[in-house]
């Protein structure tokens, strides 16, 4: 099988170009928004994104149920039923929609004690809630699709779908300064751009007799049983959500400056998100396999699964992670200013964390895979909540540093969680080697890491330059070397297989 062919290759080619194209445009559009709109305005587009983020617990844990049940149905030959769950889907997603709309009006006119902003900004505030409320029910209803789309591994085209959206998400930076647009009409046609995916969605699925008909439905009968699984999963993802949903919330209402500091958490988020997002696809992507063998209980699969894919996760990840951390002040002080620079020891333990927190992504799909999760809400819970209680107390100290630190130590202990229990006695996988598989990568990272921190390029050597540009080479240079140490270091030790890749 070739590479271009490999269902996990694709898959992650078609969503890192997507997460590439969103960073670029975000990477571009920040600063200029910042400089346009000032810290303060920017801050309360943020607050409204991030109260409509924690909307998003609304989904009770069907995106994980559905697309399990789907793939198994789907692989069964149960087609009538997948197009039944659909449609009644459709009804549900419509339901939460309703739900969604009422909270975020009920913010938009009584919230004003919640947050740590003037009057004036509140009713900016406001307005974008609204707004959000607006396209609710489309934002809501693409879901259905969505699911449907990956369960059938068509992952690669919602990614091409995500390109677009992220290309017309460019367009509407550029038409702020064309035509002199004012925050919320930005935000307008930002959340249009965002909810009208739900258009190629639907039509792919047609297309592809992924559903009879997109008319709502009420099978409840046979929708209870993907909604019970899935409500084993909401608990998880309430406090999944929840720690990192109120991160910025809790910074709001507890901060000096509440629009400010989540301004400053916004500006250093860009990074760990991004990383973030282009991991978080192989979670994605492995739920549909890791939910066949389970249910095959090919455990051979199973182990050549995790350690394989434990690797190939962290050298993914070690090569999104390690570059920012490395080019921590650089990044920063091109990408808005050399005055925001103190905020890259913040960014690089974020890297760091995100890197502790991604390489468990092909355990966690087996772990969903199996069902199994009672202790890790526990775990979960107790986590979340002393990540709040310790971002809100150490906010006065840190500032925006807190957030950071607090959901560290969150991820630590949900991390832990996966060597002591459920490598071992869920999966019957060996923790030495799964954290060999972690740690050999990080190694060779860290090494050469090391290595290239001791060469001597700085900004000084292009002093006839603009101090953007500058920045930017600086970082080109010392992160291509860097991984090109690194990737001549994993293929000498052979942790790097293409051949391996193609199985």
């Amino acid at each position: 099988m070739s590479l271009r062919n490999n269902y996990y290759v694709s898959s992650f080619f078609w969503s890192t170009l997507s997460k590439i194209l969103t960073a670029i445009v975000g990477f571009i559009s920040v600063p200029l928004l910042l400089g346009y709109y000032g810290k303060a305005e920017y801050g309360i587009l943020s607050i409204a994104t991030a109260c409509n983020g924690y909307m998003h617990l609304l989904d009770l844990g069907m995106n994980v149920g559905a697309v399990k049940f789907f793939s198994q149905w789907k692989a069964e030959g149960n087609i009538d039923k997948v197009y039944r769950v659909a449609r009644t889907n459709i009804t549900f997603y419509g339901i939460i929609a309703l739900i969604n709309i009422a909270g975020l009006l009920l913010l938009a006119f009584w919230g004003k004690s919640f947050f740590s902003i003037t009057d004036l900004q509140f009713v900016t505030l406001q307005k974008c809630l609204i707004v959000i409320a607006l396209f609710s029910i489309l934002s809501w209803g693409a879901t259905t699709f969505n699911q449907l789309l990956i369960a059938d591994k068509q992952m690669a085209f919602t990614m091409q779908m995500q390109c677009v959206t992220g290309l017309l998400k460019g367009l509407l930076v550029a038409c702020v300064f064309l035509f002199d647009w004012s925050l919320l009409t930005y935000f307008f046609f930002l959340t249009a751009v965002i909810s009208l995916l739900i258009v190629p969605y639907a039509i792919r699925c047609r297309q592809h007799n992924l559903i009879d008909s997109l008319m709502p439905a009420t099978y409840w009968k046979e929708f209870k049983v993907v909604l019970v699984f899935s409500l084993s999963i909401f608990a998880l993802s309430l406090f999944q959500t929840t720690a990192s949903q109120s991160r910025p919330i809790i910074l709001s209402m507890f901060a000096i400056n509440g629009a400010e500091t989540v301004a400053e958490y916004r500006i250093i988020e860009v990074v760990p998100q991004l990383i973030i997002m282009i991991g978080g696809t192989f979670g994605g992507v492995f739920l549909p396999k890791t939910s066949e063998m389970v249910a095959r209980k090919d455990t051979a699969a199973i182990q050549h699964f995790a350690y394989k894919w434990t690797r190939y996760t962290t050298v993914v990840v070690s090569s999104l992670c390690f570059p920012f951390i490395l080019c921590s002040s650089e990044v920063l002080s091109a990408y808005v200013g050399e005055e925001y620079s103190h905020l890259s020891i913040w960014m690089a333990i974020w890297c760091v964390s995100v890197l502790v927190q991604m390489h468990t992504t092909p355990g966690n799909a087996l772990v969903l895979a199996y069902g199994k999760t009672k202790i890790l809400v526990k775990v979960t819970s107790i986590a979340c909540i002393l990540s709040i209680v310790l971002n809100a107390f150490l906010c006065k100290y840190f500032s925006v540093g807190s957030a950071v630190i607090s959901y560290f130590l969150y991820t630590l202990a949900i991390i832990g969680l996966y060597y002591v229990s459920f490598y071992k006695k869920l999966l019957g996988l060996s923790r030495l080697r799964m954290f060999c598989c972690f740690l050999y990568p990080v190694i060779i990272a860290i090494i050469t890491f090391c290595i290239v921190s001791f060469l001597p390029i700085t900004v000084s050597l292009y002093d006839g330059i603009n101090f953007r540009l500058a920045y930017i080479i600086v970082c080109i240079i010392k992160s291509s070397i860097w991984l090109l140490l690194y990737m001549f270091a994993l293929y000498l030790f052979k942790l790097l297989d293409l051949k391996e890749l193609r199985k």
